[in-house]
């Protein structure tokens, strides 16, 4: 389970990273556009190429640390029992939903890597962003996988940390 937590947490920081090269690159596109009327060349592409890493990177450490939206209409009535069937139930259609999400992405990701289009202004390959979403996923995957496990061996919930 720590080396799920590594690999989530790593993912994490790399997400805080994109998600900061996003805001600064926006910031300084703005301020350059309209200061000197000079906007960086490929800014809007770059913000849009790292927006899927920051997506499936930071998904993992939401999923591990169960801080995802949750709408607690029948867990009152349930009790603590029924509520860990529920969280159990959950985490298996979590894992099922993204290993279907990941499968229906691997064929337009085979042909961003067959084609080798890239992106216009950066010239950065499309192949690229789709490897970066193959990993991320790899990692949801690992982590819904865990809460699973963690969930059939009546675990209690984690806390967020």
């Amino acid at each position: 389970m720590k080396v799920v937590a590594r690999i989530a947490n790593l993912q994490l920081v790399i997400a805080m990273l994109a998600l900061l090269v996003m805001g600064a690159v926006t910031v300084a596109d703005v301020f350059l556009k309209y200061v000197f009327n000079r906007p960086i060349v490929g800014a809007y592409d770059l913000v849009e190429s790292l927006l899927p890493v920051v997506i499936f990177f930071g998904l993992p450490a939401t999923l591990l640390r169960r801080q995802s939206v949750v709408i607690d209409l029948i867990d009152h009535a349930a009790g603590p029992r029924g509520t860990r069937r529920l969280i159990a139930a959950s985490d298996v259609v979590v894992l099922v939903l993204f290993a279907i999400m990941l499968a229906a992405f691997l064929a337009p990701a085979k042909m961003a890597f067959d084609y080798g289009d890239r992106i216009i202004e950066l010239g950065l390959p499309i192949a690229a962003i789709w490897a970066a979403v193959i990993v991320g996923m790899a990692g949801v995957i690992c982590v819904a996988a865990a809460n699973v496990i963690s969930a059939s061996r009546h675990e209690a919930p984690r806390p967020p940390p």
